[in-house]
Parts: structure tokens; sequence; C-alpha cells
């Protein structure tokens, strides 16, 4: 997978989190990678602020 930086557009594939409310193909923006923890911040098109886990989550670089 390509570097994942902030503005990046990203498609969730799957996440073992059974308290966020997402789902495979919801999208969003970075707008922060926090590479000490392995962090993704997303701001979710459904209006969510979530992190996703580098390594544990799977998610996809989407063009805009």
């Amino acid at each position: 997978m390509s570097k994942v930086k902030k503005g990046d557009r990203i498609q969730l594939l799957d996440t073992d989190d059974s308290w966020a409310d997402l789902k495979p193909g919801d999208k969003g923006t970075v707008y922060k990678v926090d590479e000490e923890q392995d962090l993704v911040w997303v701001e979710w098109d459904s209006g969510l602020e979530l992190a996703l886990i580098i390594g544990v989550d799977k998610f996809k670089i989407v063009k805009k």
C-alpha cells in the first residue's frame, strides 16, 4: 500500500472495531497521520471523525 498522507481520500475495506459506526465501502478524507502511534485520522463522509490503525484496519487510497 502506498504511504497515506493528509488530504488523501480513503475507502474502508475492513475494521475490527465493533463500536465504530463504519462499514466496508465507507469513504473519508485523511486529516492527520500519527506515525508514532500508527493512526490515520479520518473525517468520514458520514460526519464521524475516527482513526484507523495502520496494520490492523484495512483501507485503500481512492481517487477524488
